[in-house]
This record gives C-alpha cells, sequence and structure tokens, in this order.
C-alpha cells in the first residue's frame, strides 16, 4: 500500500479509525487506529498481490494466533480482509506498543548496554519459548529487530515479538525492497526454504550479536539492486568463513557470554541450543558454571541404533529405563517410579560410556557429561561448591541428565583413610542425588569398579538401578567387526561372522584394535583388507578380558 495511504480520520469495517501511519516496510503498513470499542490498537494491511493464493493459510495461521496470551508477544486481535479504494487488501489488528521497534534503537545507540541487551533478548527467549511450548509449536521463521517491539510505557522496557506466522505466507520475491536487512538474520536452512525451532535459535543469536555489537556476525558485500537470490548466494558465500567474534567489536563481553552467543548461531543446527528454554538459561547462567554440557537433538542422533548388537541389555534398558520417562503417566499409574539414578558396571572396554551417551540421546534430555577431573578445586570446598552449582543448572535445565563416567572416584568409599575434605564432597554428591527424579534429573554413572563406590550411594532414592554391561555378544562382535570395516578397502573374502566366532570373550575396544591392526598391515602391503589379513591379527592380540575377570563382573552383588 505504500502508493496508495489510508488518510486520517478513515474508517474501516465501521470500526477501526485511522489515526496515523507508524510504520511501512516490505510486507505493507501499519497504523495507529482507534477501536470503536477497544481503544488504541495497531493495524497491519498487507497488499493482495503479496498474499495470492495464500489467503486461506494466511486467515487460518492468523486466527490461531487470536488465542495466544503471552507478555512478550504481541497480541493478535483480528484478521480478515477489507476494501479501500476498490481494492482488496488483508488486514491484521493487534495489540498497540507505545515504544519503537529494536532495529530504530540499535540504529540511534549503535550498540546496547550489556544489561539492557540481555533483558531484551531473554523476553524475546521468553516469547519464543512459549510459542514452541505450543501443542503444534508455532514458529515465527521471520526473527529480526523491526519485529521485536519495545514497550516504553512499562518500567523498565519490556520487549515483544510480533509477526507470528505471518512471513508464512508473503511472497517471497516481494521480500526483495528489504530483501538483505531479512535475509542476513535468516538461519542457512531457512535460506533454503526449512524453518523450525532452531532456525528462531539462531535468528535471535544474531539479534543478541548485533545489539551488543552493532555489526553482523560476517561481513557481506550487497550491491545495489541485487535479486534476492543473489542476496542469498552472498550471504551463504560470506559465512563460509570463519564467524567475527563479538569481543572483535566490544570487549566488554564476557568470554562466557562470547561463547553462547556463538553457540546461537553455529551453522550446523545440532550445534545450536536445542530451545528457547536452553538459550535462555544459559543467558541466565553462563557466569555461574563452566561444566561441558551438550545440548542433544535427536534428529541427528541415532540413538540405540548406533549401539551394535547387545539387544538383550537395549530391551532391558527400554523397559527399566526409558519407557517410565518417556510414559511417565502410564506409569505413574501402576504407582511405578522413576528411575533416580542409573549406575552401569561391568569389564573395561566393552561400551559403558558409549551405551550410556545413546542411551541419553533416546531420552534426548539436556545432557552434561563430566568426570571426576571436572570437579577438581584447588579451593577449600571448592568442589562441593562445583557440584552444587551443576545441580543448580541442571535443575533449570530440566529434564536433563548429568552423566559422569568412572564415578567411583568421586564417590569413593568413605572410611578413617579418606580426608576429612574427600569426605564432605561426598556428602555433598550424596545430599544432591537424594530423589533428584522428582526435580527432573537423571544421574547416569558408570564404573569399571563397583565395589570401590560408597555404599551409601547405591541406596534406594539414589541410585536405583544398577546394570550389567558384559562384554560384546557374538551378534554384538559381528556388528562391532562390520562397524570397523566400513568404509575400508575390504576383499571379497571377507566374513565377519566368522571373526566374531574366532574373539569370543573380546572386549569392543579390542575389536576396535583388531582391525585397526589390520588396516596398517594392509596399508603396508598396498593391499586390500582380506580375510588372512585379519585372521593375522586376531591371532596377535589376545583379549584384554580374562575369564577370571569376566566371572567377577558377572557375580558381583551390590
Amino acid at each position: 500500500m505504500n502508493s496508495d495511504k489510508i488518510k486520517k480520520g478513515k474508517i474501516l469495517k465501521n470500526i477501526y479509525e485511522i489515526d496515523c501511519l507508524i510504520g511501512e516496510g516490505a510486507f505493507g503498513d501499519v497504523y495507529r487506529v482507534k477501536h470503536k470499542y477497544l481503544g488504541y490498537q495497531a493495524l497491519k494491511v498487507l497488499k493482495a498481490s503479496d498474499i495470492k493464493d495464500n489467503f486461506d493459510v494466511f486467515l487460518t495461521e492468523s486466527k490461531n494466533l487470536i488465542n495466544v496470551n503471552h507478555k512478550n508477544i504481541v497480541r493478535l486481535y483480528d484478521s480478515n480482509y477489507l476494501k479501500y479504494n476498490k481494492s482488496k487488501y488483508f488486514y491484521l489488528s493487534m495489540e498497540y506498543v507505545s515504544g519503537e521497534d529494536l532495529s530504530s534503537l540499535i540504529k540511534r545507540k549503535e550498540r546496547l548496554t550489556l544489561e539492557l541487551a540481555l533483558k531484551i533478548q531473554k523476553e524475546i527467549c521468553l516469547g519464543l519459548q512459549f510459542m514452541h511450548e505450543q501443542d503444534t509449536p508455532v514458529v515465527h521463521r521471520d526473527i529480526k529487530p523491526q519485529n521485536i517491539l519495545l514497550d516504553y510505557n512499562t518500567e523498565p522496557i519490556s520487549a515483544k515479538i510480533s509477526d507470528f506466522g505471518v512471513s508464512a505466507v508473503i511472497d517471497e520475491n516481494f521480500k526483495v525492497v528489504d530483501g538483505a536487512g531479512t535475509l542476513v538474520y535468516m538461519s542457512p536452512e531457512s535460506l533454503n526454504g526449512i524453518a523450525d525451532v532452531a532456525s528462531d535459535i539462531f535468528s535471535a543469536g544474531i539479534i543478541l550479536y548485533e545489539m551488543l555489537t552493532g555489526q553482523q556476525p560476517w561481513k557481506y558485500n550487497f550491491e545495489k539492486n541485487k535479486n534476492q537470490e543473489s542476496m542469498k548466494t552472498e550471504i551463504i558465500l560470506a559465512r563460509k568463513n570463519d564467524v567475527i567474534s563479538p569481543s572483535f567489536y566490544n570487549n566488554n563481553i564476557p568470554d562466557k557470554l562470547e561463547k553462547v552467543i556463538l553457540k546461537s548461531i553455529a551453522s550446523d543446527k545440532k550445534d545450536r541450543f536445542k530451545n528457547a528454554k536452553s538459550f535462555l538459561n544459559a543467558l541466565n547462567n553462563y557466569d555461574k558454571i563452566t561444566t561441558k554440557v551438550i545440548f542433544n537433538n535427536k534428529d541427528n542422533n541415532l540413538g540405540f541404533k548406533a549401539i551394535a548388537g547387545m539387544d538383550e541389555l537395549k530391551e532391558m534398558l527400554i523397559h527399566e529405563v526409558i519407557s517410565p520417562i518417556l510414559e511417565k503417566e502410564k506409569y505413574e499409574k501402576y504407582k511405578i517410579t522413576l528411575p533416580n539414578g542409573i549406575l552401569m558396571y561391568g569389564p573395561p572396554g566393552c561400551g559403558k560410556t558409549y551405551i550410556a551417551k545413546k542411551l541419553s540421546e533416546e531420552i534426548d534430555f539436556t545432557f552434561f557429561e563430566l568426570r571426576p577431573s571436572d570437579f577438581a578445586s584447588t579451593y577449600v570446598h571448592g568442589t562441593q561448591e562445583k557440584i552444587g552449582k551443576l545441580f543448580d543448572r541442571a535443575r533449570t535445565e530440566s529434564p536433563s541428565i548429568i552423566f559422569i563416567d568412572e564415578i567411583d572416584a568421586l564417590l569413593p568409599k568413605r572410611n578413617d583413610k579418606l580426608d576429612h575434605h574427600f569426605s564432605s564432597e561426598v556428602n555433598e554428591f550424596l545430599t544432591q542425588l537424594d530423589n533428584c527424579s522428582e526435580k527432573g534429573i537423571l544421574i547416569l554413572g558408570t564404573t569399571n569398579r563397583p565395589s570401590n563406590i560408597d555404599s551409601a550411594a547405591l541406596r534406594t532414592g539414589r541410585f536405583d538401578k544398577k546394570i550389567y554391561v558384559p562384554h560384546p555378544d557374538s551378534k554384538a562382535r559381528t556388528e562391532l567387526f562390520n562397524m570397523y570395516l566400513e568404509n575400508r578397502p575390504v576383499s571379497k573374502d571377507i566374513n565377519t561372522k566368522l571373526f566374531s566366532s574366532a574373539t569370543e570373550g573380546y572386549s569392543a575396544s579390542d575389536i576396535k584394535e583388531i582391525t585397526n591392526i589390520a588396516a596398517k598391515i594392509a596399508l603396508k602391503n598396498n593391499s586390500e583388507i582380506n580375510f588372512k589379513i585379519m585372521i593375522d591379527s586376531i591371532n596377535k592380540l589376545k583379549s584384554s578380558l580374562t575369564d577370571e575377570m569376566i566371572n567377577k563382573y558377572q557375580e558381583y552383588s551390590f
């Protein structure tokens, strides 16, 4: 409607009286209007040519948003069509926000203070979290500073996200007018026409970067009058370069916050925060904890499909651990409680750590991975403080999994020989461990030395499940050989079932080493890996597991 502005005083639909034009852009014009009964509102008027054949989609999406009510989402009141000067237009009547959009603030300030930028960003995340957690997640698809409205009628100012659902139905070709301004906030997958929750996270991350630096994370060289496809190509090419660290432009950005920003704008979806809640929690806690955190994305992980064989173990884990967590209500009906902690024990080199990680992918919780050395501190009570902060963060980001490898080093048996500060650390962990499942935390621990763990950790309400992880069975060994030989030059006489028969009692790490030995021999001979080389390699390497060791684990009783 840029060429046909609606005049002040004009009454539309016998309800909306035009007060003034408050915004114009590629999608259409925005007016402040006075509703016949409800006072001031904002009216976004969209060109019919931009909607084209998508009116039904547009109307359905917008109608679905009318019932959405959240303090960080611009409220949508009505959507339909109207006629003006013999032409047909579509409109959205929305909450009127007295202030400006974030783009205008950044232009005036160049960059914002850390305090203000974080406040605005957290409110953006709150709005996104609310929409993403609807029964059918609502994805914005076009998060940018122009769509973040700042309400100056509140103290302090508050941020609200506008235009949910609108960007899905606007004709893409019409975005050329403001193309670069929109496209630079779009994720790599969005540029290819795919938008999801992770795409909104990327766009929000770009906004945080810009608020703190006044710049974009990559340098673009847009020429005037370029069409949208050319601009997309320029953006894709520019992003092949490393991102420019935010601290390059603003040395007041804390290192830990910089890591949060860079994670949010990772090119690969699986490396970003998995949702707005995780992003928000990272912003709230970036200066409080330094543990390694992995945010799982189930779409990019294989879970138990990546575990060779071990069908009996996987079946038991599904029924004893996964189903009670994923079908909580069903199990609660039968008064079956959720597991609190799971201890996996067994011979070394048999995949306990790997299985624990794949288990976490099946559940798809926020995943904290640590080793006892991560808790080490040179300060008195420093380790206790780290344990407390870990559980605080796990509660904040629940549902979550805390995975600790070699947990016997963190929970050694307490006796007269154990230093007092070590005993205090064990006490702190046990206190945090008590019934932590009620707070949305699952503890996973692995050990080769179950007899070294303090008995108090093994009580009900702490490590409820003790799971023996045996050495690989015949099927598992066959599949391990297949896996480790995959994508290597092998001859047609390779028979992994025979190799499995020849390696009864071998560990998973033994089988990996056998294939490495065979590969080195074949490389030296400049040949394929053949049956003889594999058999020779098996004969060269004895199992790292003895019968005595296996029997000891099988007969172990807690």
